[in-house]
C-alpha cells in the first residue's frame, strides 16, 4: 500500500511539473487565433455554464417584452453587442472567429439559456473570451431589455423591428 501511494504521489508531482514547465517556457499558445483544445473547450464550457447557473437571479425576466422595450433592446444591442454576436445588418458577424473560443453569434442563433443566465454572463462578463462585464456600463434595466430582445429577435413587432434596422444603419 504504501508503494502505491508513492506512486500516486510521484505522479501527481510530475504532471504538476509538466503543467508548470508548459506555463512557464512557454509552449501554451495563448493566442486567439489558436483554437482550444478539445479538454481545454470541454472544461472552461462546464466551469462557465455550473458557475453561471449557480449564480444567475432567480425567475424570469421581469422585463416584459412589449414593443417599446424590444425597441430599445434592439437598440443598446445593435450598439453594444452586435460588432461580436451578429446583428440586423449581418447575423454572422466578421469577428466571431477572431475570438477564442469563437462569439457565439446570437442572432443567427438564438441562445437556449434562460434569460437569467443570459443576463447574468452579460452583466459580469466571461473571463479570457473577450466579453466584457457591462455592469456599470448599462443599467439592469438595458441589460434585461437586451435579453428580451436576443430571445425574441426572431419575430418581433413591426416598430422594433424597424428601429432595430434604423439602429444597424446608423451604426
Amino acid at each position: 500500500m504504501k508503494g502505491f501511494a508513492s506512486g500516486v504521489i510521484a505522479t501527481i508531482v510530475v504532471l504538476v511539473a509538466i503543467v508548470l514547465a508548459v506555463a512557464n517556457l512557454g509552449l501554451f499558445p495563448i493566442g486567439a487565433d489558436n483554437p482550444p483544445g478539445r479538454v481545454e473547450r470541454m472544461l472552461a464550457s462546464r466551469a462557465m455554464n455550473v458557475y453561471a447557473d449557480k449564480h444567475k437571479p432567480e425567475g424570469d425576466n421581469p422585463i416584459p417584452p412589449l414593443p417599446e422595450n424590444l425597441t430599445r433592446g434592439a437598440q443598446q444591442y445593435e450598439e453594444h453587442c452586435a460588432v461580436c454576436h451578429g446583428g440586423a445588418r449581418a447575423k454572422i458577424s466578421p469577428m466571431q472567429n477572431q475570438f477564442s473560443p469563437p462569439a457565439p453569434q446570437l442572432i443567427n442563433r438564438i441562445p437556449h439559456d434562460p434569460p437569467s443566465w443570459l443576463f447574468w454572463v452579460t452583466q459580469h462578463g466571461v473571463r479570457m473570451t473577450g466579453m466584457p462585464a457591462w455592469a456599470g456600463v448599462l443599467s439592469d434595466e438595458d441589460i434585461w431589455k437586451i435579453v428580451a430582445f436576443i430571445k425574441n429577435s426572431a419575430s418581433l413587432p413591426p416598430e422594433a423591428q424597424a428601429a432595430w434596422q434604423a439602429a444597424a444603419r446608423s451604426q
